[in-house]
């Protein structure tokens, strides 16, 4: 059974090969990254006698990118990203390197680690000034909860930087489809202990674009499973959707997600927003909700509710500056609720 699925994916990686090519076009190099940078006051409550929280901050988020390019003469593409945390405290300063092969067949990703649920979904809702990359709540704000929020609405939240391959397909009146398949969670390399890993992470995701009147529309949607590790109840099933519209200046959209681990913590979260732009201004709103029970049947639960409200002005190509103002509600397991708000500006540049 395992040759034979090892059989199986070989397969798929060598039909994209299959037409013998003798050339290529010169490979072109990109230099790209950006820089964001943040400054946030905000009022939270501390827990005494233990903490007390200052109501100044800042985060940023600064990535420097290289990408080679080069075209077959068989028409098949090839490229090569890799995106480093510039700065950063990790020790691993290496964000994204992957290998993309387009064909007729689709995209062949190699390297993989946000899968093809995130580059089908996008952004769950639109934002005038932050992106899904910023989390108000663990960059700006102490979480209080173990309720997943960075990536909340999307796969990435359980595959993180695990390494993996994926195959979405092309566009086909305007529906794409996709599969990911990532071995463990964890940033182990080469094989793995079923007894300590949880493993044999896949996920399937399908999206639909289409236009009405002066406007679009999209839809998407996936399923996500990890086995836990043998003998243990790591391992977790989820399922979301996403919608958004177009028309005009306006945009609007939203997101569920319903997640349920073996060990019982099932989990639920939904969003909703809403963006106008005209010119160089942009302004949204935003809300989310997220709860998460820690023991099946128990009497309280773990509670997120988040609002923002954003403003930003492009000054540039690629550069943009903008303000928010949010407020937080969190409930722990222990029935105590934490609230908090504030506001922050800041920069972006893209280049």
């Amino acid at each position: 059974m395992r040759l034979r699925r090892l059989i199986c994916i070989c397969g798929v990686v060598a039909s994209y090969g299959a037409t013998t090519a003798h050339g290529a076009d010169a490979i072109v190099v990109t230099l790209g990254g950006r820089i964001k940078e943040y400054f946030v006051v905000a009022d939270q409550k501390s827990a005494a006698p233990t903490e007390d929280l200052n109501t100044a901050g800042m985060f940023n988020d600064v990535r420097v990118s290289l990408e080679g390019k080069t075209v077959l003469d068989n028409g098949i593409s090839v490229r090569v990203y890799t995106r480093f945390n510039a700065v950063g405290r990790k020790a691993r300063d290496v964000d994204e390197a992957y290998v993309d092969i387009n064909s007729t067949l689709g995209r062949l990703r190699i390297g993989e680690k946000s899968g093809t649920n995130t580059s089908i979904i996008g952004d769950p809702v639109p934002e005038a000034f932050l992106t899904v990359d910023e989390e108000i709540i663990g960059d700006a704000l102490k979480p209080r909860t173990g309720i997943a929020l960075r990536d909340g609405f999307t796969f990435k939240r359980f595959t993180g930087n695990a390494l993996g391959f994926s195959l979405q397909s092309p566009e086909v009146l305007g529906f794409r489809l996709g599969a990911a398949y990532h071995p463990t969670l964890s940033s182990a390399i080469g094989l793995l202990d079923k007894n300590r890993n949880p493993h044999n992470a896949f996920d399937l995701s399908a999206g639909y674009d289409g236009d009405f009147g002066g406007g679009n529309f999209r839809l998407a949607g996936g399923y996500f499973h990890v086995a836990s590790r043998i003998g243990g109840n790591d391992g977790v099933s989820a399922w979301n959707l996403a919608a958004g519209l177009a028309y005009g200046g306006w945009e609007a959209s939203a997101a569920y997600i319903k997640s349920s681990p073996a060990n019982g913590q099932q989990e639920r979260a939904w969003t909703v927003g809403g963006l106008y732009g005209i010119g160089p201004f942009k302004l949204s709103a935003g809300y989310r909700s997220a709860k998460r029970r820690l023991i099946t049947g128990g009497a309280f639960l773990e509670h997120v509710d988040r609002t923002t409200l954003q403003a930003a002005y492009k000054l540039g190509p690629g550069i943009s500056v903008g303000l928010a103002g949010f407020y937080a509600d969190q409930k722990d397991a222990l029935g105590l609720t934490w609230d908090s708000g504030g506001a922050l500006t800041g920069v972006k540049i893209d280049f």
